[in-house]
C-alpha cells in the first residue's frame, strides 16, 4: 500500500514540474515590462511669486489661530458647564450618562484643539 502511494506521489511531481518547466522553457509565462515613465512636467508655469506665498501663509495661520480659540473657547465653556453639573450632584448619588457625555466631549476637544497647536 505504502510503495503504491509513494509510486503515485512521485509520478504526479514529475508530471507536475514537467508542465512546469515546459511553460517556462516555451516562453508562455508573460514578461513583465517596465512601467512606462511619467509625462514630463511642463515648464510654462510662472513661479509664484513670494509676495503671494507670504500673504497666502498669513492667511492660513490666521485661520488655523481663529479655530484654536474658537476650539479653546468651546473646551472652556463645556469644561465650566461639566463642573457647575457635578457640584450640583450630591456625592452619594451616581453620576450620570449625561456627565459620562460631556466628558467625552470634553476629550474630543482637548484632542482637537492639541491637533491645532501642533499645526
Amino acid at each position: 500500500m505504502r510503495e503504491a502511494r509513494r509510486q503515485f506521489l512521485l509520478s504526479a511531481s514529475a508530471v507536475l514540474s514537467g508542465a512546469v518547466c515546459a511553460e517556462v522553457l516555451l516562453g508562455q509565462v508573460p514578461k513583465r515590462e517596465m512601467p512606462k515613465p511619467p509625462p514630463p512636467a511642463v515648464k510654462d508655469q510662472q513661479p509664484q511669486e513670494p509676495a503671494d506665498a507670504a500673504v497666502s501663509q498669513r492667511t492660513v495661520l490666521m485661520q488655523h489661530e481663529k479655530a484654536f480659540r474658537e476650539s479653546l473657547a468651546s473646551l472652556s465653556d463645556r469644561v465650566n458647564q461639566l463642573k457647575a453639573d457635578v457640584e450640583s450632584i450630591h456625592t452619594s448619588e451616581i453620576f450620570s450618562v449625561k456627565i459620562y457625555k460631556q466628558t467625552i466631549e470634553i476629550e474630543r476637544l482637548a484632542k482637537q484643539l492639541k491637533s491645532l497647536a501642533k499645526n
